[in-house]
């Protein structure tokens, strides 16, 4: 897997290359990044040490569900919707939610912001 910036377009190329892989390359990668969010974030984000250390310090609701969350729409090949806000400098995800969009369309949001 290919390490890309975590940035709208860096998070497209990701989507594209997970969606590429065949059902059990992907069945696999989803549960890496279930068992070990973290871990799975930094080999395939370039990310910066505030990122690194927010994601660090991050509960449960995040290392749990939210990785279930993520891992469930990679094996369902959803569409992730990243929605950013502020500036580039450092984003960190803010939540996540799963839904059945209009015309069956299923896709996962996710709520990015910036880190002070």
């Amino acid at each position: 897997m290919e390490q890309v910036d975590f940035s709208p377009s860096g998070i497209l190329l990701k989507q594209h290359e997970l969606y590429g892989l065949d059902d059990n390359l992907l069945t696999e990668q989803a549960m890496l990044l279930r068992g070990n969010i973290i871990g799975w974030a930094q080999q395939n984000f370039f990310l910066d040490d505030r990122q690194i250390n927010w994601l660090q310090g991050q509960d449960s609701s995040f290392t749990v569900d939210f990785a279930k969350t993520v891992s469930d729409g990679f094996i369902g090949r959803f569409d992730f919707n990243i929605f950013f806000n502020g500036p580039a400098d450092a984003w960190k995800s803010k939540r996540v939610s799963a839904k059945l969009q209009p015309k069956g369309v299923k896709a996962i949001d996710i709520f990015v912001e910036y880190i002070k």
